[in-house]
């Protein structure tokens, strides 16, 4: 006969065991910690002041209206930075541009974007004139293609640019078609004064 070794459960007294049992295991009815309870009172306070201080017509902004005001703080410096610091466009500036990759870049874009209707792809002309070969029609300097670009030339159905874009993609664009100058890509007959390459 094998003696009983059951040690009696220390915590027998603390604790009543609850009325339910799975695979002979029976459990406590430990209440929880008054500190974890605390907490748990505290956050749902929390979340019930939160939500009437900013969706429920308290004072608080919410996160789209916080937005929305950073967004017309930032428009009316932004507008104001424009204002004061205009973009000078000169022929160094442009100098400087033709040197810049990212600014070559984004006036591919904007040529492709703008000009590949008049002009192709590649710049051969259509419509508009043969881009790659060593003739200008209007002046000679790259500040005389940003003056075209920007003013047009209506007579001849190009369009004025300067109303709907920006002096600096204005001159990324011209100095993209600048560096056009040269490649002499089969294309529409030339036309103008012979300039050379840039």
């Amino acid at each position: 006969m094998s003696k009983d070794t059951h040690t009696p459960d220390p915590r027998a007294d603390e604790a009543p065991l609850m009325s339910h049992e799975y695979d002979g295991i029976r459990e406590y009815d430990n209440p929880l910690p008054g500190w974890w309870s605390g907490i748990f009172v505290l956050t749902v306070i929390f979340a019930g002041v939160y939500w009437y201080w900013y969706h429920a017509g308290g004072p608080g902004k919410s996160i789209h209206e916080k937005h929305a005001a950073k967004m017309q703080t930032y428009l009316a410096e932004k507008a104001e930075y424009e204002r004061t610091h205009k973009f000078e466009v000169n022929d160094a500036v442009l100098a400087d541009l033709a040197a810049d990759v990212a600014t070559l870049d984004a006036g591919g874009k904007l040529f492709m974007q703008h000009c590949v209707g008049c002009h192709l792809a590649d710049g051969s002309g259509q419509t508009g004139p043969n881009l790659t070969d060593e003739y200008q029609i209007h002046g000679s300097s790259r500040l005389d293609l940003y003056t075209t670009i920007r003013d047009g030339v209506p007579a001849k159905g190009m369009i004025s640019w300067g109303a709907t874009m920006k002096e600096r993609d204005m001159a990324a664009l011209a100095v993209y078609v600048a560096a056009m100058r040269g490649k002499n890509l089969p294309g529409k007959v030339a036309e103008g004064g012979k300039v050379g390459a840039f």
